[in-house]
């Protein structure tokens, strides 16, 4: 039975009460990368005396071990559903920010705490993926509506992300309190789910798996991990950018309208970040009217603005260049993973994993990448460029596919 011939999921109240702990999460996540961005890194970077290769290095390698722990973790559980794994993952995660509550003073014991925590809260977060994977089920008739929908709250989290950083003065513990809570409350939630909801999206995953074909692994398959390099270069190009663009502004674009280079480098970030926001909410209308592919081919030809925006020293210039930025990286993650759900209609959940492996290689690899090329402030520019233009290495992979596709 084909994702398309299931029985579709009929809209309740206790149904909208999960889709709404769904997408509150998602804007939680999108906000959980703030240790990875602007301020929140420079204050880190400068309280614990490292330097910007050593946390693109630290986060590189924990981030790696948590995706590949997930995707092994999944492996061992085939019987697992998605929304328990979600649940864990929401528990999970609550305990990696609650130790970042507890950060002690600057030393080694701090260091080892912002390892751990971010390693727990990495893995928390990777089995929440498998939200991607329920939205589908949910928008059963457009499904790439509904994954564009999850990841559009997303993006409001990353907008949000910078302003509580400025708000809260940069301040690693202070901004853990408050995603503490905030999940707390969520996971609160998710733990008393209503059961005739719970049962209608295990029904469906269940017919899903039911009419799997007999054969290889789906990990066997070498368009699953094609797949999941596609993921490596669209999460990496987001993350390496938004990691480096507020050291990129610091140094080589001065502070205006009287802010200092500091504030200044969080607006632009913010700006970036309201052309994801605007992109994926824009998807969400016309995604009915244009297919996965046209809305992935749109948001390509918006990584161009890449060049004027690091070329031109003018706000006027860079500013509205860097918005469009950000809708490059707004619809194509949501776009592609709804694409390839066609492609593995009986094993979404392994894919979501799939997918949140990727992500989360690429996420802390450009972050790495981006923090190497970066760490001396001339190279900074480069890095930015280097970031944005591994959106054409996606773009090779993504044709790559079709043949992969026919061969299978």
């Amino acid at each position: 039975m084909s994702g398309n011939a299931q029985r579709p999921i009929r809209f309740s109240e206790s149904t909208r009460r999960i889709t709404a702990n769904l997408l509150m999460v998602a804007t939680v996540n999108g906000a959980a990368g703030a240790p990875l961005v602007g301020a929140l890194r420079e204050q880190a970077q400068e309280a614990f005396g490292l330097s910007r290769r050593a946390v693109g290095a630290g986060v590189a390698a924990l981030g790696l071990a948590a995706g590949v722990g997930g995707l092994i973790l999944i492996s061992c559980l085939p019987r697992a559903k998605r929304l328990q794994l979600f649940r864990a993952g929401l528990l999970v995660a609550l305990a990696g920010f609650g130790s970042y509550c507890f950060l002690p003073p600057p030393g080694p014991g701090a260091i080892a705490v912002l390892c751990a925590g971010w390693f727990v809260l990495t893995f928390g977060r990777g089995l929440t993926v498998v939200s991607n994977a329920v939205f589908t089920d949910l928008w059963h008739h457009s499904p790439h509506t509904g994954v564009i929908l999850l990841h559009a709250t997303n993006s409001l989290g990353k907008l949000l992300a910078p302003a509580l950083a400025l708000l809260l003065t940069a301040a690693v513990t202070r901004n853990a309190v408050v995603y503490t809570v905030i999940l707390a409350v969520l996971a609160l939630d998710a733990l008393s789910w209503p059961r005739p909801a719970v049962a209608g999206l295990a029904r469906a995953e269940q017919e899903q798996t039911a009419a799997r074909p007999r054969g290889r692994s789906v990990l066997r398959r070498p368009l699953f991990w094609l797949i999941c390099v596609e993921f490596f270069f669209i999460a990496g190009s987001e993350a390496g950018v938004a990691s480096i663009l507020p050291s990129y502004v610091e140094n080589h674009r001065p502070g205006a309208a009287g802010l200092s280079s500091r504030a200044f480098s969080e607006v632009v970030l913010a700006v970036m970040v309201l052309g994801i926001v605007a992109g994926r909410f824009a998807g969400v209308l016309a995604s009915r009217r244009l297919g996965e592919r046209a809305i992935i081919a749109g948001c390509l030809l918006c990584t161009l603005a890449v060049i004027p925006a690091v070329a031109s020293a003018r706000p006027g210039v860079y500013l509205p260049c860097f918005f469009v930025l950000g809708v490059a990286f707004s619809a194509t993650w949501p776009a592609n993973f709804a694409l390839a759900a066609r492609s593995f209609p009986h094993d979404k959940t392994i894919l979501s994993m799939g997918a949140s492996l990727g992500t989360l290689a690429g996420v802390n690899g450009f972050v790495l990448l981006a923090s190497l090329i970066g760490n001396r402030p001339e190279h900074l520019p480069l890095a930015v460029l280097v970031s944005a233009g591994s959106m054409a290495v996606f773009a090779a992979t993504f044709l790559a596919r079709a043949a992969f596709a026919r061969q299978e």
